[in-house]
């Protein structure tokens, strides 16, 4: 099997303090352990990607030296940068954005209508109506997707969001989840987003989408 693009976000486990009351020992081995696991989602996502496919991989700071690391045998890579226009809770510098590293094979991706686009992607994030802790706004997975081709993988879909956007923009989709929970959820929210009307009528009915659970 072989997609044409892979746009997800999984989950860091990379230890950080959080808070000043907590009291936490890090070593550089904690990152050695973590990059082993992202240099083998690495090796999956070259496999199954088409040789002119891309990948869009969400991260934060702290977890983005090891996937850019993990990545770096096996993609070319660029760092973009989602703007949220609001800061969050904690430190006294609070967090107003996230990381997505995006990577393809071979040349530099060139939208097909040669327009260039800024590395910084200004959105709003999830407000209250979250289905899951770390979700996406659909609008910015909709406008990666435009830079996408016709199947899309989402190995980490959470609430199913990367679906409902494929369902919405016609693309065929590929999601697995390995929590019950938020399977459930992402079957739902998916087959709604398939019922409803097409944002773009002029394309064929959207691919049946392929649900699976994590192992």
């Amino acid at each position: 099997m072989q997609v044409d693009a892979i746009l997800t976000d999984p989950p860091y486990a990379i230890p950080t303090n959080a808070a000043q009351v907590r009291s936490q020992t890090r070593t550089i081995g904690d990152l050695s352990l973590v990059e082993s696991v992202f240099r083998s989602q690495f090796r999956e996502y070259r496999r199954v990607l088409a040789s002119a496919g891309r990948a869009f991989v969400f991260c934060d700071g702290t977890s983005y030296p090891v996937i850019f690391r993990a990545s770096y045998s096996e993609f070319i890579t660029a760092l973009l940068v989602w703007d949220k226009g609001r800061i969050g809770m904690g430190r006294e510098f609070r967090k107003s954005h996230e990381l997505i590293l995006h990577c393809w094979v071979e040349g530099t991706p060139i939208y097909s209508d040669s327009i260039g686009y800024a590395d910084v992607l200004r959105f709003d994030p999830v407000g209250q109506e979250r289905k899951h802790p770390a979700q996406k706004p659909l609008p910015l997975l909709q406008h990666l997707l435009k830079f996408c081709g016709d199947k899309i993988l989402d190995p980490f879909m959470g609430s199913g969001t990367t679906g409902v956007a494929c369902a919405q923009l016609g693309r065929a989709f590929i999601g697995v989840e390995i929590e019950e929970k938020y399977f459930s959820i992402a079957c739902r929210r998916i087959e709604d987003a398939y019922r409803q009307p097409r944002l773009f009528a002029d394309k064929q009915p959207a691919p049946k989408p392929a649900l699976l659970p994590g192992m």
